[in-house]
């Protein structure tokens, strides 16, 4: 027999109690045994993924390591005239020899940028440094 019965038929053998407080204290009792044999949902959690979702997700990776790889940041000086751009790479190679200058062509003119920073804030930071002397200074993301 089920346990709920048995508990119900206690119930009813005890219902003639003469006491009310006796019953409703037995009643608040049974109801208590009772309810606690009630399951609650099972805590298991099955999940069905496509596989489509997989190889995405391994895709992105992928795109993302490249991206980030291949990823720099440099600030730039100058952009302008050829001469110009000469002495400003000859000066800042003088006042920061430990930077790594770059002068380079992009029609119709001549840039100059110092570092290759694979951070954006350590970027920033020296771009603080550097804008001291050169207020002009702006931090770039090279595109690869």
């Amino acid at each position: 027999m089920n346990n709920n019965w048995v508990f119900f038929l206690i119930f009813l053998f005890f219902c003639d109690m003469t006491n009310l407080i006796h019953k409703i204290l037995f009643s608040s009792i049974l109801i208590l045994i009772v309810t606690t044999d009630l399951k609650a949902q099972s805590p298991s959690l099955k999940i069905q993924q496509d596989s489509t979702i997989s190889r995405l997700m391994a895709t992105k990776k992928e795109i993302d390591t490249e991206n980030f790889s291949s990823k720099f940041y440099t600030i730039q000086l100058f952009y302008g005239e050829n001469k110009q751009a000469e002495e400003l790479n000859e000066t800042l190679k003088k006042d920061f020899p430990d930077w790594e200058v770059d002068l380079s062509f992009e029609t119709p003119n001549y840039k100059v940028q110092v570092g290759r920073f694979k951070n954006y804030y350590s970027g920033l930071n020296k771009l603080e440094e550097i804008k001291k002397v050169y207020p002009a200074a702006f931090l770039l993301e090279l595109k690869p």
